[in-house]
């Protein structure tokens, strides 16, 4: 997961150690010192897609200069799908799309997905690029 999680966004995983708690409640990314929450109640497949896109927040909290037009989902996005679709297929990333945008209340993944999905892989690749680029290791 890691492995492609790099492949897709062209940073490096730089924690090497992750802490978990697996519980009953909205999933999220932790930071630092703070464990990840991953629900526990997910089948098999929505439990993986979680844990890369809860794993692609802790990856890219490196990234410090962000666009003012993108917030966090939007800049995940722009990798996260060709990231499932190289570790599992275009099936089950086109599925965990439509499972994360039927999600309501806490965000608003839907809009986010859908203004992903307009744009072209190349186009989000290229978009993810450029933020990379403004922040130098």
């Amino acid at each position: 997961m890691i492995e492609g999680l790099e492949r897709g966004s062209g940073l490096k995983f730089l924690e090497k150690d992750v802490k978990a708690v697996i519980f009953e409640g909205p999933s999220s990314s932790g930071f630092g010192d703070k464990p990840m929450m991953l629900r526990a109640s997910y089948p098999p497949d929505v439990k993986r897609a979680t844990l890369v896109h809860e794993l692609g927040h802790r990856m890219n909290s490196q990234l410090r200069r962000r666009p003012s037009d993108l917030d966090e989902h939007r800049i995940l996005f722009l990798y996260l799908y060709e990231v499932w679709e190289n570790l599992w297929g275009k099936p089950f990333a086109d599925q965990q799309v439509v499972i994360e945008s039927g999600r309501k209340g806490l965000y608003d993944y839907d809009t986010a997905w859908k203004w992903s999905r307009a744009l072209t892989a190349e186009q989000r690749a290229a978009r993810f690029a450029a933020i990379v680029k403004e922040n130098p290791r």
